[in-house]
């Protein structure tokens, strides 16, 4: 959705991903957005609109998002040094090496309802906000945890 509806609708926003990483005790979701200076806060509110967005997901939608995530997941396992940081960091969380078929099995039992209610558990923590360079029309701290919680 952040390239749909933030990147390709936006000709200010220069780049914006997704970003997860993940430990044994806990993860790390995050968004980040490179934009033209004057136009940060236009690309934050487009940010925060379509995080708001995945608290309602449909059929289709869905089913195109867990067909692109396993095809990544198989893609990456061409990859021989991806392969062997994947077991490492697997053994390392897990105390065992999950199998591509393991991933696409849970992939695979994800519902609509279990995506809006991690949506809605994401958007009601307190954000972490950093900004780079020219920051003069970046919201407030307090604008974008509203913004959020609102979405």
């Amino acid at each position: 959705r952040l390239s749909t509806q933030v990147l390709k609708q936006s000709p200010y926003v220069e780049s914006c991903a997704a970003f997860n990483t993940s430990y044994s005790d806990s993860g790390l979701f995050g968004v980040y957005g490179v934009s033209q200076p004057d136009k940060a806060g236009e690309m934050c509110a487009a940010i925060a609109k379509t995080l708001g967005g995945l608290t309602t997901v449909g059929k289709d939608e869905m089913a195109k998002a867990k067909a692109m995530l396993k095809g990544r997941l198989l893609r990456e396992l061409d990859d021989d040094s991806v392969l062997v940081k994947d077991m490492g960091s697997q053994l390392l969380m897990a105390g065992r090496y999950g199998t591509p078929a393991d991933f696409c099995k849970a992939i695979d039992a994800v519902s609509e309802a279990d995506l809006s209610a991690a949506a809605k558990k994401m958007l009601s923590g307190k954000p972490t906000v950093a900004a780079f360079g020219d920051t003069h029309s970046v919201p407030h701290y307090s604008a974008i945890e509203a913004a959020l919680k609102s979405a």
